[in-house]
């Protein structure tokens, strides 16, 4: 794990000279247009160019990622097919990460509609709630008007653990934390498992206890149980903690993720055996950094479970 931090720290630490070497040019262009203009000497129209279009790109990447994106909500809609379920019956799964609540933003305002148009049969929250105490109410808020078939489960991510203990994140039925037990939803078609970051023991042990128990569902912060806990056979794990990186180069990708696994599952659905990993993007921003994002819009993961099976 130290091996992979020390990896992303090293990537983070590339990017930010890239960017400071390419202002670095920009400017140094921009200041030999102006010497030969004041020289009277005749300006390329190449080099002009270049320099507007570089400015044009660097002023909409600016306004992309601090204005537009990170109120941006996507929607993506994946399906899972599974003997679980019978045929022609299906599951509505809503998978939301990591708020990171301070306050009201335009993208949490419209958050409960945009989801309740979904028409979810459940709702599983992945954690990293907050980043301010001031956010409190508006996590209940924006939690509580969410409306599902059969419930909302949450549990808790590595900044709810570290900082927010005391609160009563969820209580009160906003949502129903998942603490290791066991729990049966969904007309008693699906278990879920989950539990706080930091406690991986907990899923494990609740697998063990309801094998075979029909459908499975695990809800962890992080994607860095999978491989541990595909074996036992869950068929859906949702995570979140690597925001797809917040901000993500063309081609490249996420730059951090913070996963033990780095860019292995940074993103998106993945198959692992006969799990099926599904990493959500998040909706907020980390503390304490620039409220940003860039090729990474907030995400809404819509998971439908469609039934293959003969129950």
């Amino acid at each position: 794990m130290d091996e992979v931090i020390q990896l992303q720290q090293q990537r983070l630490l590339v990017f930010g000279l890239l960017v400071f070497f390419a202002v670095g040019a920009w400017l140094g262009l921009g200041r030999c247009l102006l010497v030969m203009k004041g020289r009277r000497r005749r300006v390329p129209r190449g080099l002009l160019l270049l320099f507007t279009g570089l400015l044009f790109a660097g002023l909409v990447a600016l306004v992309d990622a601090f204005v537009l994106e990170p109120d941006w909500l996507q929607v993506t809609r994946v399906e899972v097919r599974t003997d679980q379920l019978p045929e022609g019956r299906s599951l509505r799964v809503v998978h939301l990460s990591d708020l990171h609540v301070d306050g009201w933003t335009r993208g949490l305002e419209r958050l409960p509609d945009e989801v309740n148009a979904l028409q979810p049969d459940l709702l599983v929250f992945t954690g990293d709630s907050l980043n301010a105490p001031e956010g409190l109410p508006v996590l209940r808020e924006v939690l509580s008007r969410i409306q599902t078939r059969y419930g909302r489960y949450a549990v808790q991510g590595n900044h709810d653990v570290a900082r927010w203990g005391a609160l009563d994140l969820f209580g009160g039925g906003v949502a129903e934390e998942l603490r290791g037990q066991a729990r049966v939803s969904a007309e008693g078609r699906v278990v879920l498992c989950g539990a706080p970051y930091g406690e991986p023991g907990l899923i494990e042990d609740c697998l063990r206890a309801t094998q075979p128990a029909g459908l499975r569902l695990v809800a962890y912060h992080t994607p860095d149980l999978v491989e541990e806990l595909a074996p036992l056979g869950p068929d859906l794990y949702l995570a979140g903690h690597t925001h797809g990186g917040q901000v993500r180069m063309p081609i490249y990708g996420a730059i951090l993720t913070l996963s033990r696994f780095d860019k292995k599952y940074e993103m998106g659905l993945y198959q692992v055996e006969r799990t099926a990993l599904f990493v959500s993007r998040g909706i907020g921003v980390e503390p304490h950094v620039p409220r940003l994002r860039f090729l990474c819009r907030p995400e809404i993961a819509v998971i439908d479970l469609v039934g293959t099976g003969t129950r």
